[in-house]
C-alpha cells in the first residue's frame, strides 16, 4: 500500500468576497460571506513548506495579519504569499507592513493598460495596481510578485508584462485560465490562443530567464515550458499527486486534492488536519483524482513535481543552456 506523507503545499480561500469582475471568474458574482475563523488556520501541518493564501480578495478580510501570523505557527517554515488584485492600495500597504517577517505578495497583472483593465472588469485597474506596486516598494516591502494568467485575449501582453516586472525588479508568475466547478464561481474557460503568438509569448520569457545566472530563474523557465505545453498541447509534463503534496481548502472548511478535483477529503472545521489527511474519505477522493484526465500545471502542481523530477528538469535546463550558448537559432520550444 502506498504511503501517504503530509503535504508540503497549499493554497487556502480565506474568502469569496471580491471587489474584481474577472472574465476568467465569477467569485464575485456569488459574494460568499462565509468565513473560517482565525483560529482554525492552526490545525493546518506543520510540515508545510509553501502556502498560497487566496480569495476573493484576502484584504477584504478584516483579520487577514491575524490569519497569516496563525498560519505561521502552524507551518513555522512555510513561504507565504497572498494573491491580490492589487485594488485597495492603502489598506494593502498597511496590512503588509504589519505581516510577519518574510510575508509576500502577488499582485494579479492580466495585461498593459486598457488590456488588464477588460480582463479585471474594472476602470483603470492597471493604474492601481502600478500605484499599489510602487508604494509596496517604497515602503520595502520586498517578497513582491506579478501574476499574469494567460488567456486567450491577453496573450499577446505576455512579454510586456515579464518587461514590466523586470523593470520595478520583481518575479512574475504564471498561470493558464483554467475551469473549476467549485472555485472560480464555477467558471468554464474555454480559452484556445493562437499558437504562433503562444510560442513566441513563452519562447521569450524562457530566453530570458535561461540567460540569468540564478538557478531560481532557470527553474521558472522549466516552469513556463510546462505551461506552454499545457496551454498549447493541454499536456502535463510532470506528474505531482493531488490530494498527496498539496491540498486546497475552501472558505466552507472542505479539503479538496487541488482547486480543479471536486472531491471532498474532510473538513477542518470538524476534524484535525491528520485525522482528515489519512481518512479512508481522503483515500478515496485520491482514487477518484486518478480517473481525472484532464492535466494541470499550476505553481502548487508544479512546484512538487518539479522537488519529484529533479533530474527531468535538470537535464531539460541544461540541454537548452547549451543550445542558447552554441546555436544562433537555438530552440527553446518544440
Amino acid at each position: 500500500m502506498k504511503k501517504i506523507r503530509l503535504p508540503i503545499d497549499c493554497v487556502l480561500a480565506i474568502t469569496y468576497l471580491c471587489n474584481s469582475r474577472c472574465i476568467m471568474c465569477d467569485i464575485w458574482k456569488k459574494q460568499e460571506k462565509a468565513l473560517l475563523p482565525k483560529e482554525v488556520f492552526l490545525k493546518l501541518p506543520s510540515s508545510l513548506k509553501y502556502i498560497n493564501v487566496s480569495g476573493g480578495e484576502p484584504f477584504l478580510r478584516d483579520d487577514i495579519i491575524e490569519v497569516v501570523e496563525n498560519l505561521k505557527k502552524a507551518a513555522p517554515q512555510a513561504k507565504i504569499i497572498i494573491s491580490s488584485n492589487g485594488f485597495l492600495t492603502e489598506r494593502i500597504i498597511e496590512k503588509m507592513l504589519k505581516m510577519p517577517q518574510g510575508t509576500g505578495i502577488a499582485l494579479s497583472l492580466d495585461g498593459m493598460g486598457e488590456m488588464h483593465d477588460k480582463i479585471r472588469g474594472v476602470p483603470q485597474a492597471f493604474d492601481k495596481v502600478e500605484t499599489t506596486l510602487k508604494g509596496l516598494l517604497k515602503n520595502n516591502i520586498t517578497n513582491i510578485r506579478l501574476a499574469f494568467t494567460v488567456g486567450t485575449l491577453n496573450v499577446s501582453h505576455l512579454s510586456k508584462v515579464y518587461d514590466f516586472a523586470e523593470k520595478y525588479g520583481v518575479e512574475l508568475t504564471l498561470a493558464f485560465a483554467q475551469s473549476s466547478d467549485f472555485y472560480f464561481g464555477g467558471k468554464e474557460n474555454f480559452e484556445n490562443p493562437d499558437k504562433k503568438i503562444l510560442k513566441e509569448q513563452f519562447a521569450y520569457i524562457i530566453r530570458q530567464e535561461l540567460s540569468k545566472y540564478k538557478i531560481k530563474r532557470w527553474l521558472r523557465a522549466y516552469f513556463a515550458y510546462g505551461l506552454y505545453s499545457l496551454a498549447a498541447k493541454d499536456e502535463q509534463l510532470l506528474f505531482s499527486p493531488a490530494g498527496e503534496d498539496y491540498f486546497f481548502l475552501d472558505v466552507f472548511g472542505n479539503i479538496y486534492p487541488s482547486v480543479i478535483h471536486n472531491h471532498i477529503m474532510g473538513n477542518i472545521k470538524e476534524k484535525d488536519f491528520s485525522e482528515i489527511w489519512f481518512s479512508k474519505q481522503a483515500d478515496a477522493a485520491r482514487a477518484q483524482v486518478q480517473n481525472y484526465k484532464k492535466p494541470a500545471w499550476m505553481i502548487c502542481t508544479a512546484r512538487t513535481a518539479i522537488i519529484r523530477h529533479p533530474l527531468a528538469v535538470a537535464f531539460w535546463i541544461m540541454k537548452k543552456k547549451i543550445s542558447l550558448t552554441l546555436s544562433k537559432k537555438p530552440t527553446l520550444l518544440p
